[in-house]
């Protein structure tokens, strides 16, 4: 059995997130139904790093498969490449150990949004979130700075009884050039919406709408008060995927 690990990028504007669900249309779907026209006498499933919603972009997602199939481990990329649609391309593929694992193997995530405080243009709609009016960056700034460390975010996030919402983010960069203001977010993993409480929130600051003291204030509740301000899905990039 050879276990392939690929790399991916896809445009998630025409798909219903990454996991696969019946009669809609789904990254994993379609990843799928180009390898089994490789591997027919096989059963194959996928294992991503983690899942992404309808609308969101992937740029470095990665995903692992096992298989008998015996060929060239760059070879993989091509011949899958050849059955996918164009919204989906397979950047590289490696043949990796057994105890490799897209998601359990993963040290850290980048992820990435953007957001336009320039004039609505249509061309950009689906990959940069159009706000189209001024933020405050360093008010932003100086709020981000609470969410980097060790915490429970359940506050900000989407979660079950059964889920762990303890997380570790490494670092919150916003930068902004050109009008198009772009927030990076690094950590030891996220949970459902994470990103884009966290980012609906710094937003909401950067507005004048809420306070500093009331991000800290949510996140400190530990999920017994929820984050209310969630940014839209276009404009998120799963940006980077880190392993040893």
């Amino acid at each position: 059995m050879n276990r392939i690990k690929c790399v991916v990028s896809y445009d998630g504007t025409r798909f219903y997130g990454f996991q696969v669900q019946k009669k809609l249309r789904t990254v994993q779907g379609e990843i799928q139904k180009a390898i089994h026209n490789i591997c027919k006498d096989e059963e194959i499933v996928i294992h991503a790093s983690g899942r992404t919603d309808a609308k969101v972009h992937g740029r470095h997602q990665v995903f692992h498969f096992d298989t008998q199939r015996d060929m060239p481990e760059k070879q993989w990329k091509r011949a899958i490449n050849h059955f996918l649609p164009n919204d989906i391309y397979i950047i590289d593929s490696c043949l990796v150990d057994d105890d490799f694992h897209s998601r359990y193997s993963a040290q850290k995530k980048e992820y990435h949004y953007k957001l336009s405080t320039k004039e609505y243009n249509p061309f950009d709609t689906n990959y940069i979130y159009q706000y189209n009016r001024p933020l405050d960056l360093q008010l932003m700034k100086e709020a981000a700075q609470i969410f980097v460390g060790e915490h429970d975010f359940a506050s900000y996030c989407s979660y079950d009884q059964y889920g762990n919402t303890i997380r570790t983010i490494y670092q919150i960069n916003i930068i902004e050039e050109d009008g198009i203001i772009t927030f990076q977010l690094i950590g030891n993993g996220f949970r459902r919406y994470m990103v884009r409480h966290i980012v609906g929130g710094l937003i909401q600051v950067g507005a004048g709408r809420v306070s500093k003291e009331k991000l800290k204030e949510l996140l400190d509740s530990c999920g017994e008060k929820k984050c209310l301000y969630k940014a839209k899905p276009q404009g998120l990039y799963l940006y980077e995927v880190y392993y040893e």
